[in-house]
């Protein structure tokens, strides 16, 4: 049996890992596991600080952490879970102007995926990057968003006019209107919710509707899917 290990962004892709994807694997004997990106230590409580994404090293570091606990074992393979949205673009980051300056999100999400795996330079690492971030997902049927606001009809109708027919893995990565911030403009409640609501909404629409919706979504699960071969 293989060892998927997710290094993840936030508490959302943790538990859309561990809610959804967890059980999709294990049917078919591969094992997964899933932990936010250590970003330093939690002074208050103790312990180490987790999620969120504010520097590239962070990520590095910890992914090459778990990589080195695992000493080498083969059966253990690693992948990534964070957005573009908001991606570091400091100094040590591998989000190149070159890559940002590529138009289409596709051909841009490969590029900068590519890098990162040279940069990681791990053989069982599959680094894959959200376009543009989680709720994204949400977008595939926004409908189901009734599921935990039952009285925002309303709102619902505007966010979907809002997206027309746009792909969901197409809206764009601006602090104005990123797929999350299109949903807070027309349900507000859902900014202090997220963790909470997103992962929820996003299991109900389920993982086929998710793939058939999002092909670099589809495409990674299904390179991953190859590990239980």
């Amino acid at each position: 049996m293989k060892h998927l290990n997710f290094i993840v962004e936030g508490s959302s892709e943790e538990a859309f890992v561990k809610d959804v994807l967890e059980p999709h694997f294990r049917s078919i004997n591969v094992y997964v596991s899933a932990r936010k990106i250590r970003t330093g230590w939690d002074r208050l409580n103790n312990k180490p600080a987790k999620g969120g994404l504010l520097k590239y090293i962070q990520f590095r570091n910890d992914v090459l952490r778990w990589i080195k606990s695992d000493r080498a074992n083969p059966i253990f393979w690693y992948t990534s879970m964070i957005d573009l949205y908001a991606f570091p673009k400091d100094d040590l980051s591998p989000y190149s102007d070159a890559i940002k300056s590529i138009n289409d999100p596709y051909q841009k999400i490969d590029a900068l995926e590519s890098a990162i795996a040279q940069n990681i330079d791990h053989p069982r690492f599959i680094p894959y990057v959200q376009l543009h971030e989680f709720e994204a997902f949400l977008l595939v049927d926004p409908d189901r968003l009734i599921l935990m606001y039952p009285d925002q009809q309303s709102g619902i109708n505007r966010l979907k006019r809002n997206i027309g027919n746009k792909d969901p893995e197409k809206i764009n990565e601006s602090e104005h209107s990123a797929p999350s911030k299109r949903i807070i403009k027309y349900l507000p409640d859902y900014e202090n919710q997220k963790a909470q609501v997103g992962p929820l909404v996003a299991e109900d629409i389920g993982l086929s509707e998710l793939r058939r919706k999002c092909p670099h979504f589809n495409a990674w699960i299904t390179r991953l899917e190859e590990l239980g071969n």
